[in-house]
This record gives structure tokens, sequence and C-alpha cells, in this order.
């Protein structure tokens, strides 16, 4: 966050937090980082701030597995992709697409629901 505050003014960059909720709450990973925030004596995010916070409820690979087709929940865990990461690619493309048209599916894990839009808050934030 300091990096981002101190060079945001002259260049144009963004910030991504990926942080996994584990078998906490979206909300209370939130509030962590919110806690580190102050903590350090910085303030929370401004919403003219371009910085993307994305929280996987349980990990990152819930959400792979569900844009694969897969039905998932937010409690399990699900099998990481050692040594084919690459596999999700499309998916994540289409995720993008979804996201930014705001065409996720309403089955869609509630975290992935949340990441969607931060981008869709992020992105205008970046046009010059």
């Amino acid at each position: 966050m300091k990096a981002y505050r101190q060079n945001k003014n002259r260049v144009a960059i963004g910030l991504v937090v990926l942080i996994d909720a584990d078998t906490g709450t979206l909300e209370a990973r939130l509030n962590e980082l919110a806690s580190v925030l102050n903590q350090d004596k910085q303030k929370n995010r401004e919403p003219n701030e371009a910085i993307a916070i994305f929280v996987p409820k349980r990990n990152i690979e819930t959400w792979i597995h569900y844009l694969q087709g897969e039905t998932v929940n937010e409690e399990d865990a699900y099998a990481k992709f050692e040594n084919n990461e690459a596999v999700c690619k499309t998916a994540v493309e289409d995720l993008a697409d979804r996201c930014y048209s705001q065409s996720l599916p309403e089955d869609a894990p509630r975290s992935l629901q949340a990441a969607c839009g931060e981008l869709q808050r992020l992105l205008p934030l970046l046009q010059p």
C-alpha cells in the first residue's frame, strides 16, 4: 500500500491484493487487512484508489474448479493443479469477460461474485 500510494500520482499503476479466506470469512479477512493498515498507521483504501482486493473463500482452487464447470462450495478444499497451472487460462479469460459484462452466473461462489465487483470497481480507475 505504501509503495502504491507513493507512486500513484507519478505513474499509472494499480494494486491487486489476492489472499485466501481459508476457513474464515471474506469479511473477517478484509477486517484483518484493515487492521494491519491501521497498525501501520495507514488509511483504509479510498474509493478513488486503484486497489482491488480478491479474497477466494477457502482458496483460489475453489474458483478455478467452479470456472471449469464443477459444482463447488466454499467450505471444501479443492485440488491444486500442480505442474498444470495453465489449465485454467481459458476459464480465467472467460471469467474476466463475464465480470466486465456483469454476466457472472448467480450460482457463482459468493467470494467470486465479490471479486467481480472489485474488478468492476478497479477498471474505470485505471483508465487514463
